[in-house]
């Protein structure tokens, strides 16, 4: 399963806070139940957006307890656009027309 963790610096930290936080996160290591898919460090809020693949949102939530005390963490269970559009057409919302998308060619 895909997930996306969405992490905001909490409000009222000190620069001090702030830079520590930054430098431990650049030394940070996802743990090997984690596949990271990719992480961007945004000039807004949220300020880390990540995209991760586990088997479980138990293994994230464990993996991202360690940040609580620097970042507001949100987690959601994301779909890929293919397999959004493929799980629309099965119940129905989406209806196949004249040809398929070259991305959903192949699959059931």
């Amino acid at each position: 399963m895909l997930f996306v963790n969405l992490m905001t610096l909490k409000a009222g930290l000190s620069r001090e806070q702030i830079n520590e936080a930054a430098q431990r996160r650049a030394r940070w290591k996802y743990p090997p139940e984690l596949k990271l898919v990719a992480e961007y460090w945004v000039q807004g809020s949220p300020n880390i957006i990540a995209i991760i693949e586990a088997d479980h949102a138990g293994e994230i939530l464990q993996a991202i307890y360690a940040w609580n005390d620097a970042f507001d963490i949100q987690t959601h269970p994301v779909l890929s656009v293919e397999d959004g559009l493929r799980a629309l057409q099965q119940v129905g919302i989406v209806r196949r027309r004249g040809r398929r998308p070259k991305s959903l060619r192949g699959t059931a």
